[in-house]
């Protein structure tokens, strides 16, 4: 029961009148006592921050703070314009308060206002606050519309400056996503017309922004403040990078192709205030295409929202990947898509006439633009020259045709082009455009110009010659050159016989040839629709040669007949060394015994041999029979005397009784073997029937024959002589 009874006690002592007064009304200042005990409790919460001020257009108001429990809680506003003359504005639970000067409050004069807060057991009051109302004016914040430019690590606000409310004060408050309020000021303003306020720019975090102004005077107390603006969102000063890239397909029949963007974009975070659809806190990404190819089109680049998967045609393009904020564009990531090179042979047909050349190729639709483009083959980085046309009528059916005159210059030079031709039904957008054909045509007179020159004839054999020439001008132009036609004519008989050869081949064998004649051979080079021009004849002449076994039998004769000499030459001298063998034997050598020897020193030493008579009887008597062997040492370094050899071939006996006191005249096992192996050079001894007491002249001719042999010599070692008894 207490507590319904305190919630009507407010309300029935707002519905008492006071005595001597009556009842206040809901609008103005009562000037009779509070419906409640006026007697402060001195509670530290309660209402603060009072501020009281004219506002433009709307009159006055009063705006305060309550700090505590606000269930059950009555504000009134009270007003003291002099002593003992106070009323008070009921404002229930509400903590603002607007009234006119027509609500029985002064605003021309100095008056004192503060809040009283009423519950049930206590009543709390705010500082007072005295001041001139109409003086005390309250100023608008920026508008919405605030403009933003970013540079130099600052963002720059400018706004107009509200109506009659110049030289104010101005104050920001900004914070990033999950950070609190930090608070700046932006000075005093003091242009005319605009305000403008600098503040921080972060490098890779967005911001929040809010700004309020109050009025600023002189020697006064200031003005209160205005409320917050709108938040105003400024994104980072470098936007993230996008992590994508771009994967192109093969171009399709229609001539176009897919390029799908592979990737993840970047998502920044945002603060309270700035997470609406449209804060302008948010970066987008765009995409920027560039077609390079087709020059003279009316639209060459274009931006567009940026999307996983573009249709592009076969030309060069060059795309980029773009930041965008409220701040324009920001960096930009770039990438090139090259031409599709793949040509079809045989798509264009191109005929050349005195009045102009004329172009032919397969029709798309009625009512297409067509870019016709052609360049010089390996001139990339060159630009390349175009021209636009829209086809009236087809002629044949289903075929595209177009002309130009000599005076237009277009592919005039003998040299090899690249032509691709596009079509589109938009030639303002770039990304319309399809690709219909690309091919390579060798401009002027193809026929002449691509004549092959520099031909050689080089001879092979008895029967065939190699021919060979340089490369055609055609084959710079790949797929225009079909191949080589060589010509060869025999100039005695006429007879003419033709060879192809592939266009990557220069060189050619002709064989089958006669010996004895005249040729000529000539080459030309044709392509698909064309027939090139012949170069001029290359004579050359096969000589009767003789034939190459004739050659070999005169080789393998002479080389017969040296073998031959060379082989009875050495039987001549093996035959020549038997001869000399069995005419002039080789002497015995007997060096096996050592019973005479005869020092170097002696042989030139006169040898005389003494007479039978000297021997004495008795010792012949006395003595044995011995043999006498005579070692004659030869110096190997000496030369054989060629008498030699008659000394052994007769037979020189002594006398028995001569020789009887003689060394042992036995030869050694060697020696007898080499004088048995030689009768005629037997051992020269003494026999019992052929004695020299017989023979007076054999022994007087001893001494000579053995003074030969002193003074002569042979050399291969010892000679033994043997005498035996």
């Amino acid at each position: 029961m207490g507590q319904p009874v305190a919630r009507l006690v407010p309300f029935l002592l707002l519905l008492l009148p006071q005595q001597g007064a009556e009842a206040c009304g809901t609008s103005e200042c009562c000037f009779q006592d509070p419906p409640y005990q006026d007697v402060d409790s001195g509670s530290a919460s309660g209402p603060r921050n009072l501020n009281c001020y004219r506002i433009f257009g709307a009159g006055y108001e009063c705006s305060w703070e309550y700090e505590g429990p606000t269930a059950g809680v009555s504000h009134f506003l009270r007003c003291c314009l002099g002593p003992k003359r106070c009323c008070y504005f009921a404002a229930g639970s509400a903590t603002k308060l607007q009234f006119s000067d027509q609500d029985g409050v002064s605003v021309l004069r100095a008056v004192t206002l503060w809040v009283e807060s009423w519950a049930i057991n206590r009543t709390e009051k705010s500082p007072e606050v005295t001041l001139e109302l109409y003086s005390s004016v309250k100023y608008d914040p920026p508008p919405r519309d605030i403009k933003v430019s970013g540079s130099a690590g600052q963002v720059r606000m400018e706004w107009e400056t509200p109506a009659r409310q110049d030289g104010a004060e101005v104050q920001f408050r900004h914070r990033t996503p999950g950070s609190p309020w930090k608070l700046g000021d932006c000075g005093h303003q003091d242009d005319a017309g605009f305000e403008s306020c600098l503040c921080p720019l972060e490098i890779d975090a967005a911001q929040e922004f809010q700004l309020r102004r109050r009025q600023l005077r002189p020697e006064a107390p200031a003005s209160p403040w205005s409320s917050w603006s709108s938040p105003v969102c400024v994104p980072p000063e470098i936007p993230p990078q996008p992590d994508v890239r771009f994967l192109v397909e093969l171009l399709g029949s229609d001539g176009r192709r897919r390029v799908t963007l592979h990737g993840q974009l970047p998502q920044i975070q945002l603060p309270e205030g700035c997470r609406g659809p449209k804060s302008h806190a948010e970066v987008t990404y765009r995409l920027h295409l560039h077609m390079l190819s087709c020059s003279c089109k009316p639209q060459a680049t274009r931006t567009l929202r940026l999307r996983t998967t573009l249709i592009l045609s076969g030309a060069a393009y060059d795309l980029a990947v773009i930041s965008w904020n409220r701040f324009g564009p920001g960096p930009n990531q770039s990438w090139h898509i090259p031409a599709h090179v793949h040509t079809e042979p045989g798509a264009l047909n191109i005929s050349a006439e005195a009045n102009g050349t004329t172009m032919h190729w397969p029709a798309q639709a009625p009512g297409l633009t067509y870019c016709i483009e052609w360049q010089l083959h390996g001139q990339d980085g060159s630009p390349a020259a175009c021209t636009l046309t829209v086809p009236e009528d087809w002629d044949p059916p289903g075929t595209a045709t177009h002309h130009w005159s000599p005076a237009s210059g277009a592919m005039g030079q003998k040299a090899c082009y690249l032509i691709t031709i596009f079509a589109t039904a938009h030639p303002e957008k770039p990304n319309t455009w399809s690709r219909v054909l690309s091919t390579y045509h060798f401009g002027g007179n193809a026929s002449v110009a691509g004549t092959p020159q520099h031909i050689s004839v080089k001879t092979l054999g008895p029967d065939s010659v190699s021919v060979e020439w340089t490369p055609s001008l055609l084959s710079t132009c790949p797929g225009v050159l079909k191949e080589y036609v060589i010509r060869c004519r025999e100039e005695d008989s006429n007879r003419v016989s033709e060879l192809p050869v592939k266009p990557t081949e220069t060189q050619v064998t002709l064989g089958g040839l006669w010996a004895g004649s005249t040729y000529s051979v000539q080459v030309r080079a044709d392509t698909a629709t064309l027939r090139g021009a012949w170069s001029q004849p290359q004579r050359f002449y096969i000589e009767v040669q003789v034939s190459k076994l004739f050659d070999l039998s005169i080789v393998l004769i002479s080389l017969g007949s040296f073998l031959s000499i060379l082989l009875l030459g050495v039987l001549l001298y093996l035959s020549l060394n038997r001869v000399l063998r069995h005419l002039c034997p080789p002497l015995p050598t007997p060096c096996a015994s050592t019973a005479v020897e005869f020092p170097v020193s002696q042989w030139k030493q006169a040898w005389q041999w003494p007479s039978p008579a000297d021997f004495p009887e008795e010792e012949e008597e006395e003595s044995p029979k011995q043999a006498l062997v005579v070692t004659m040492p030869w110096d190997k370094g000496d030369g054989a005397d060629p008498d030699m050899p008659g000394l052994f071939e007769d037979k020189m006996e002594l006398p028995q009784s001569a020789l009887e006191p003689a060394l042992d005249t036995e030869l050694p096992l060697e020696d007898r073997r080499w004088v048995q192996g030689h009768p005629k050079a037997g051992g020269l001894g003494l026999s019992g029937q052929d004695s020299l007491e017989d023979s007076p002249a054999q022994v007087a001719g001893l001494p000579l024959l053995l003074g030969d042999l002193i003074q002569s010599p042979r050399s291969g070692g010892s000679r033994h002589v043997s005498l035996e008894a």
